[in-house]
């Protein structure tokens, strides 16, 4: 599974036009998301979902979920369903932008990840973000109760997707730099030869 992943994302990088369309899977569930965003404050005491709140902690979420209305169960419900698609459209997306980067950048180091399956790592925020949903789900739909356990879940992989997205969007942008530069210097090389 984990070869035919990383295929999949080396495919991509090769081809714009998944690149395109996983750009345009990101953007448009993000788009979904940020509509229920700006709606969510009407619909609870002022929050915005836990997803969209990067400093998050155990406590807030039950504290929020204590002026949640129906409404917004239902709207973080929908919420939910786009922050499933997202992050893979999203880790998708990035890891083909970094293979293509690093095969540009840096022939060797590609090859050396190629041959390792490297780039799949590029989704272990997916697999955060996975985790942080099913937790914080889990928090949502057992509410009145206050399942610790899965609060704890949801802001613990938070953090840790968080930590990864960082450093593999980091990387890609450094990558992409040493790409451009690489190809500046090569159209300039050509012209003054």
């Amino acid at each position: 599974m984990i070869h035919r992943l990383h295929d999949f994302i080396i495919w991509c990088s090769h081809t714009w036009w998944a690149v395109a369309l996983l750009f345009a899977g990101q953007t448009g569930t993000m788009r979904l998301m940020s509509s229920i965003t700006q709606r969510f404050p009407a619909e609870t005491a002022g929050d915005i979902p836990f997803d969209m709140q990067n400093t998050l902690t155990t406590e807030q979420v039950f504290s929020q979920l204590a002026g949640y209305s129906d409404a917004a169960f239902s709207s973080y419900y929908r919420f939910q369903a786009l922050d499933f698609l997202f992050p893979l459209f999203g880790g998708l997306f990035l890891a083909a932008v970094c293979a293509f980067a690093v095969r540009h950048a840096a022939p060797r180091w590609y090859n050396f990840a190629v041959a390792r399956n490297l780039f799949v790592l590029i989704l272990l925020a997916t697999v955060f973000d996975y985790l942080e949903n099913i937790g914080l789900l889990w928090t949502v739909s057992a509410w009145p109760a206050q399942v610790q356990a899965a609060a704890m879940l949801g802001v613990t992989a938070k953090v840790a997707k968080l930590t990864c997205l960082f450093t593999s969007a980091g990387l890609t942008v450094l990558f992409l730099l040493a790409a451009a530069g690489r190809w500046a210097g090569s159209k300039l090389g050509r012209v003054k030869g």
